[in-house]
């Protein structure tokens, strides 16, 4: 009877681990994206194959699209992207970036791309090819480097 309570006890216990899990995500097709998220991949990555797409199953409904060559955009429930990142060398393309911004890196970091970039509600997080990290403000405006 031990036995039998114990493991009645383990299963119930990994059901609760699993159903706590918010990183949940399940595979969609493209067409179940946003409409925005899918105008923003199709106007700054139409060259990439995308791979994969996934819509988080529990909590914010947020989605991630992954490209065949490693690059990645995360978007929230509203489709508006809040990462995107990339492992080509080339770096990212800089339309969809503030103006002040991307005239910041080409200014100050001739030859320079970024690789990744963050965006939070009040700022921008970049990283650029060559390790630096920087901070803008919402505006696009450099405020410093990041540590």
């Amino acid at each position: 009877m031990r036995h039998f309570a114990f493991i009645a006890l383990t299963i119930s216990m990994f059901v609760n681990l699993c159903a706590c899990n918010d990183d949940d995500k399940r595979p969609i097709t493209f067409n179940e994206l946003p409409q925005n998220s899918q105008t923003f991949v199709k106007t700054y990555f139409p060259d990439k194959q995308v791979s994969a797409i996934f819509k988080e199953i529990h909590g914010k409904n947020e989605y991630e699209v992954i490209f065949s060559d490693g690059a990645q955009i995360d978007f929230n429930s509203k489709g508006d992207w809040d990462e995107v990142k990339d492992r080509d060398e080339d770096g990212l393309p800089t339309g969809f970036l503030p103006t002040a911004m991307a005239n910041y890196v080409a200014t100050n970091f001739p030859g320079i791309n970024i690789v990744k970039i963050n965006k939070e509600r009040s700022k921008f997080e970049v990283e650029l090819n060559n390790g630096v990290e920087l901070v803008f403000d919402k505006n696009g405006n450099f405020l410093r480097y990041d540590d």
